[in-house]
């Protein structure tokens, strides 16, 4: 049977949690079950009255441009080793997809241990994380301090300067704010690690950088957020979110024309294959201005030629910003005067 654990059931999937995710610690898993469960919904998988396999909805406030969508953070994703390879994870990530179309859920976004679990589920990469550390400049000039979550002014503080951080270069992101930091500062602890504020050596101690970490063996970077003049990059940016458009109809009413495009209208056939999602797969009427754009279904049997073929992963990677998708070269001119999302930013595990 698949169903939600009601409010009082969550409890009942710490066990499977256990025995899977074996890495956390006693401490983190006892702050993700009084903090994180408050607030998410657990699809599950039993048998026999017992949990077999289950996947959690975490959800967050995220900026979309200039709005702000309730998106779900996939997390949890475990079967118990008795029961794997019988179907139990492509019907519970078939029954959210279905739950999510219907809250009108713009899109979805995971961290994926192994990105060949979520490809045949038409995930792909949405965000490539900076490595970066403090520089030399950033050593010497800023003292860290460790943030107090009792003191609403130093969370404020850090919701301030991170959602200024962001905004400045990102247009999709988790929305920061006190309560954010306050969570946030008992997540790293609870795995020994500690989220420090990082202010300048000067009479003014001005707020620069904020830096969580994981601690216990190896120290872990969760976040850091720093002014550019305080950082360097340590590697080329790597893989790290996977996202998935849930609600195409409502995904893409925030995608538009370039401001620098030739017309101020545009209308294309597009048609999008979705094997997960039956109401993204077909033939669309896709109308855009420089305001934002709708897709409007074309009735099955309508013989049209469409402009675009795609995939539902190629259409998340590219209007992501993430990656052009192929196609052809006498289409590719009218593609380029869609505007995609730039910048986006999650660097949220749990």
């Amino acid at each position: 049977m698949i169903h939600y654990l009601r409010q009082e059931e969550k409890s009942r999937s710490r066990k499977l949690w256990e025995e899977i995710f074996v890495e956390d610690s006693q401490s983190f898993v006892d702050f993700y079950y009084a903090e994180k469960t408050r607030r998410n919904k657990i699809l599950v998988a039993e048998e026999d009255n017992e949990i077999v396999a289950m996947l959690h909805r975490n959800p967050f406030d995220v900026v979309v441009k200039d709005r702000i969508w309730r998106i779900d953070y996939i997390a949890g994703v475990a079967t118990a080793a008795a029961w794997r390879h019988q179907g139990y994870m492509s019907r519970l990530l078939s029954r959210i997809f279905a739950d999510m179309y219907m809250e009108k859920m713009g899109f979805c976004f995971l961290h994926p241990v192994d990105p060949a679990i979520y490809l045949p589920f038409e995930f792909t990469y949405i965000f490539d994380q900076p490595q970066l550390t403090l520089s030399e400049k950033g050593m010497m000039r800023l003292s860290g301090r460790a943030l107090m979550e009792q003191r609403t002014e130093e969370c404020e503080e850090a919701a301030r300067f991170a959602g200024k951080c962001l905004e400045k270069h990102y247009e999709v992101y988790t929305m920061r704010d006190e309560e954010y930091y306050r969570s946030l500062c008992r997540e790293v602890r609870s795995a020994d690690g500690d989220l420090v504020l990082l202010r300048t050596r000067d009479e003014r101690e001005r707020l620069a950088g904020i830096s969580a970490y994981y601690g216990g063996g190896e120290m872990e970077q969760r976040e850091l957020l720093v002014h550019p003049d305080y950082v360097k990059e340590i590697a080329p940016p790597k893989p790290l979110m996977m996202g998935r458009i849930i609600n195409l109809e409502q995904f893409v009413s925030v995608i538009r024309l370039k401001e620098d495009s030739e017309v101020s209208e545009m209308e294309l056939m597009i048609e999008v294959s979705d094997g997960q999602i039956r109401q993204n797969d077909g033939i669309f009427r896709w109308k855009l201005d420089k305001n934002g754009s709708r897709v409007t279904r074309m009735t099955e049997g309508t013989l049209v030629k469409p402009h675009l073929s795609l995939g539902i992963a190629e259409m998340t990677a590219w209007l992501f910003g993430y990656k052009m998708p192929q196609m052809p070269e006498n289409r590719r001119s009218m593609a380029e005067r869609i505007r995609p999302l730039n910048g986006v930013y999650f660097d949220e595990v749990v």
